[in-house]
């Protein structure tokens, strides 16, 4: 008798220990459910109450993380990003993300601590490479950054968006034969959309580079009006970010401003202001 007990009581606490882990799964499931169907504050939910029974997960603790940056609830996401961190502190992939968040907050130096140690443990991640790239140029180290994005290349040669911000690069250190190298790259190898099948820190970074981008380009073709590049530049930048018609503006002045009717400037406008037309309708 005291044997079947004994058994009963054994059997009765391995049902409730199954129980309890199927629920956690459950609640799991539906955090990352919402998670991945764009559904933040319900995944916020259910990652809370998940992670209040599995305090060490560190998988669980990053996801959360991501929905707190998604609805830009930055402090959040760090806090999330660091407990992260210490469960993990090897794990790349966390580094690169609170790297991207410091980006966004404007501490380009922690971002680069961040991205470098990525880096050191993880050295074939381009994705570490085009983040310290982001912490360079805010920083105005230029030579840095073509240096990183040259190696984020070498690894993933097919990624349209690092041959974008590696224009970008060219830009600022005013190599105007290389920056159109790489539009040509964009315009002839990735002529549609290259965001759309993007749903990452990367894309957000770079949307949010785009409008400062656009901004600060506004205020340079106001000190200077005949420019015909800024145009070029300003126009691109449009175009990326799928404003078409103010893409197809920015060309058609560009051109009219372009001193060389044999220029480069004007074969890339013509093309960018057709794919403007075919993309819009």
């Amino acid at each position: 008798m005291k044997k079947f007990i004994l058994l009963c009581f054994i059997f009765a606490i391995l049902f409730v220990s199954a129980k309890a882990q199927v629920t956690g799964n459950n609640i799991y499931d539906n955090a990352y459910r919402n998670y991945t169907a764009g559904n933040f504050e319900d995944a916020i939910r259910y990652y809370t109450e998940f992670i209040n029974s599995n305090t060490t997960n560190d998988k669980a603790v990053y996801e959360r993380g991501m929905c707190y940056e998604s609805i830009r609830r930055f402090d959040d996401a760090i806090r999330d990003y660091n407990t992260a961190v210490n469960l993990k502190p090897f794990f790349s992939l966390y580094y690169i993300c609170r790297g991207y968040i410091y980006i966004k907050t404007g501490i380009p130096q922690n971002a680069l601590s961040d991205f470098t140690f990525a880096i050191q443990n993880d050295p074939s991640n381009p994705e570490a490479y085009w983040g310290r790239v982001n912490a360079y140029l805010d920083l105005d180290k230029y030579d840095f950054a073509l240096r990183d994005i040259n190696s984020a290349i070498n690894l993933k040669t097919d990624n349209a968006l690092y041959y974008y911000i590696r224009a970008a690069v060219y830009s600022k250190l005013n190599d105007t034969a290389k920056f159109y190298d790489d539009i040509e790259r964009i315009v002839f190898n990735y002529p549609s959309s290259f965001f759309s099948n993007y749903k990452s820190q990367t894309v957000v970074l770079i949307l949010d580079n785009i409008v400062n981008n656009i901004s600060r380009l506004t205020f340079d073709i106001q000190n200077d009006p005949e420019s015909s590049i800024l145009y070029f530049r300003r126009g691109f930048n449009f175009y990326v970010y799928r404003k078409f018609n103010l893409a197809i503006e920015d060309f058609s002045s560009a051109v009219k401003l372009s001193p060389d009717i044999n220029s480069r400037l004007i074969m890339l406008s013509a093309k960018l202001v057709d794919n403007c037309r075919v993309f819009s309708n």
